[in-house]
């Protein structure tokens, strides 16, 4: 009788292992499930900061071509306030116009009150 009393309690030790080594399985893939959409939401908010960035070199260009050299600071991308650009114009010559110029723009993405996605883009012609 002994050893049925012990393969039992074997067979309910084997049981806790694996539902063990199975809830270890399954929070690890959660966390790296969780973790890989952080990251993907990361990137695509980096996307819209860098189109915003791109508008910015866009209109300086445009700007540039119509012989205004001015700066354009804090433009609003299509009139939404979480996509703003920030753009400094320098150049060597007399204008913009002139080779030497370089216009580096700042685009930011701002989601939330506490989040936001920062890239430049820089160009020199």
């Amino acid at each position: 009788m002994e050893k049925n009393n012990l393969k039992k309690g074997v067979s309910l030790y084997l049981i806790v292992v694996i539902i063990s080594v199975l809830l270890a399985v399954s929070l690890n893939a959660g966390s790296l499930i969780v973790g890989g959409a952080k990251i993907i939401k990361g990137a695509a908010d980096s996307v819209k900061a860098f189109c915003a960035a791109d508008t910015g070199i866009e209109e300086a260009l445009y700007n540039a071509k119509n012989g205004t050299c001015n700066n354009i600071v804090n433009g609003i991308v299509g009139g939404d306030a979480k996509y703003v650009y920030s753009v400094n114009v320098s150049y060597t010559g007399a204008d913009c116009t002139d080779t030497g110029t370089t216009i580096q723009s700042t685009g930011e993405f701002k989601p939330g009150a506490t989040s936001s996605s920062k890239r430049k883009i820089s160009i020199t012609y």
